[in-house]
């Protein structure tokens, strides 16, 4: 299964801070505070996501639904479905990163960000930007399983998870340029072991287009920003 690395959601992602917070001031000598693939930074962006997305899946996802979300992350795309539609959902992700930080809390990093910054973070300004992004327990707050689908015994242990094969099979921010034609069509062939819609989430890239990638996969692609359907 295609995972990403750290520097992957580093990359993909980052979020100014200070400017949701009285802003970063013009003289201070030193960087604004940036967070990436972090619950205060993302959340807010994957409830905006999956509501747009909801508009244009045909047909529509409903409670009696079991979705699975393939490159779930932190699972927080997994939790805006479920609370916006009551369905059953969970997700599977095999980054490294993902499954060695998906039961901590997130206070290294964010302390990290904020001395990134050229900020304390127990004291004055560090300290009040912590406390305003700093976010409480797990980081993962649903169930997002270390699962690639490749194997029966992966299928069967995604089945048991849900109560059932999933009716919708959702790939998300998962393709990248770095991914080859041969892994994808790879994961599409371990996806159609299943009866479910398959959708991938896609963000066009320079090594190929929405057409091409619903080419690949034969299976219906719908991209990030226009929420064009593909396929």
């Amino acid at each position: 299964m295609l995972a990403w690395t750290k520097a992957d959601f580093d990359s993909a992602y980052s979020i100014r801070v200070e400017r949701q917070f009285g802003g970063h001031p013009s003289r201070a000598g030193r960087p604004e505070m940036r967070l990436h693939y972090h619950e205060w930074a993302i959340k807010p962006i994957m409830v905006n996501r999956w509501r747009r997305l909801l508009r244009v899946l045909t047909p529509a996802i409903d409670a009696a639904d079991r979705v699975l979300i393939v490159g779930a992350g932190f699972g927080w795309g997994v939790r805006a479905l479920r609370r916006r539609i009551g369905c059953s959902a969970i997700g599977t992700d095999t980054s490294p990163f993902i499954q060695t930080e998906k039961d901590n809390d997130d206070s290294i990093e964010v302390s990290a960000a904020v001395t990134a910054a050229g900020l304390d973070p127990t004291t004055g300004r560090g300290l009040e930007l912590l406390k305003l992004v700093k976010t409480s327990g797990a980081r993962v707050k649903e169930l997002v399983l270390d699962e690639d689908l490749s194997t029966v015994e992966s299928r069967q242990n995604v089945r048991a998870a849900l109560r059932g094969g999933p009716t919708w099979i959702i790939t998300e921010d998962l393709v990248t340029d770095a991914i080859t034609d041969a892994e994808i069509t790879t994961m599409a062939g371990h996806f159609d072991k299943s009866t479910a819609r398959k959708i991938w989430l896609y963000t066009p890239t320079q090594a190929r287009t929405s057409e091409q990638l619903a080419a690949l996969t034969g299976h219906k692609v719908i991209e990030f920003g226009t929420y064009r359907i593909v396929g």
